[in-house]
């Protein structure tokens, strides 16, 4: 699993592009503020399913005015929420969410209802 950042110093094509060669097959998630906003229950889901995947999963923090309509049209995306934060913030706020699913999966007291 890796997490990469948009530098700014690219075109929003040249990162688009320069992150699905990079990505090859593996599965690509584009945090987007208009990407799918998920629950604690839809992240334990997609842990899960990052657990027993056999490809590689990356994490891509998108621009700061998001990933272009046609760019997430059909990709997979997910959106931290409606607050504004930098992108050390939200790769901090992804890894939390991502350790409070696998505490979820392993019957830990962590997460409380």
């Amino acid at each position: 699993m890796s997490l990469v950042q948009h530098s700014g110093k690219l075109s929003h094509d040249d990162y688009l592009s320069k992150l699905l060669v990079a990505v090859g097959k593996d599965e690509l998630i584009l945090l987007d503020e208009n990407g799918k906003t998920a629950t604690t229950d839809d992240m334990v889901s997609k842990w899960q399913q990052i657990r027993l995947s056999s490809r590689a999963v990356h994490f891509a923090v998108g621009p700061v005015d998001g990933f272009e309509d046609a760019a997430i049209k059909g990709a997979n995306t997910l959106s931290l929420g409606p607050l504004t934060m930098t992108y050390e913030m939200a790769a901090v706020v992804l890894l939390e969410q991502l350790y409070r699913s696998s505490e979820i999966e392993r019957g830990s007291p962590y997460h409380r209802e």
